[in-house]
């Protein structure tokens, strides 16, 4: 996706972020998004659009890298 501001992204652009996110540190996906940068206005799965879903479901299978927990 590239480094964007998040504040220039728009809500599709958004989901594939948090998919990304998701992927990244392990969790299974949960289409949502974040309005904001830190997860006080969420955008559930029943309030996404099909296009906002399908953006998080691909950011979250194209997502390669993972968190170190170790």
């Amino acid at each position: 996706m590239g480094k964007v501001k998040s504040w220039v992204m728009d809500r599709e652009g958004r989901a594939a972020d948090r998919g990304s996110m998701d992927r990244y540190y392990g969790r299974q996906p949960e289409p949502h998004i974040w309005l904001d940068n830190i997860g006080r206005s969420v955008v559930t799965e029943s309030n996404m659009t099909k296009e906002e879903k399908d953006a998080y479901m691909e950011g979250w299978l194209n997502e390669e890298d993972r968190k170190d927990w170790g």
